[in-house]
């Protein structure tokens, strides 16, 4: 007998950008949106929810780490982004969920941490909850966030997408390798 819930488990689809040397699942009733070129507005790529407030992907695209984020050291660069996000906007309080920790993602070294903010001394504030993904790829960087409303954030499938998402993650032209030493180094692909 199949399980009633099945007919309404999430679909997805794979996304592949050249452009951006990177390739995703995503959910198959989400919109995705690439920027065509540097002079665009907005982010380099976008992935919504079509209902407002249910959630929304965001993937930054840094092509010179010093311009994207002050330093080419990753340690340095992905602490002193979290300082500047939790302290960013004084008209806004925040609040940490998850603090910075460091996983892999497509074998990469990766900085994650969740806040929360709210804005101050509003009658109707706006507030959401964002989670952040630091990575540097070669001589390239990728931020990228999940935003949503809270009480959306951590809904099931808002849940189960962020991690099929992550999970799915595969930087293009890139891939690890090891020496003749046992140490792992980037080494460019060409196609």
């Amino acid at each position: 007998m199949p399980n009633v819930n099945s007919s309404f488990a999430l679909q997805y689809t794979n996304y592949l950008s050249e452009k951006y040397q990177i390739a995703f699942q995503y959910p198959s009733d989400w919109t995705i949106k690439e920027k065509s070129n540097k002079l665009e507005e907005g982010t380099e790529i976008d992935v919504s929810n079509k209902k407002i407030g249910n959630g929304k992907i965001e993937i930054h695209f840094y092509d010179d780490l010093l311009e994207g984020f002050g330093s080419t050291d990753f340690e340095f660069a992905f602490s002193d982004f979290y300082k500047h996000r939790i302290m960013e906007d004084l008209n806004f309080e925040y609040k940490t969920i998850q603090p910075p920790s460091l996983l892999e993602i497509d074998g990469h070294k990766t900085g994650s941490f969740h806040i929360m903010f709210s804005q101050k001394d509003e009658i109707d504030p706006i507030s959401g909850e964002v989670q952040y993904w630091i990575t540097f790829v070669g001589e390239n960087g990728y931020m990228i966030e999940f935003l949503s409303i809270p009480e959306n954030f951590d809904t099931r499938d808002n849940t189960e997408m962020r991690d099929r998402f992550i999970s799915s993650i595969d930087f293009l032209g890139l891939s690890n390798s090891t020496d003749g030493n046992g140490r792992i180094s980037n080494v460019a692909i060409s196609n």
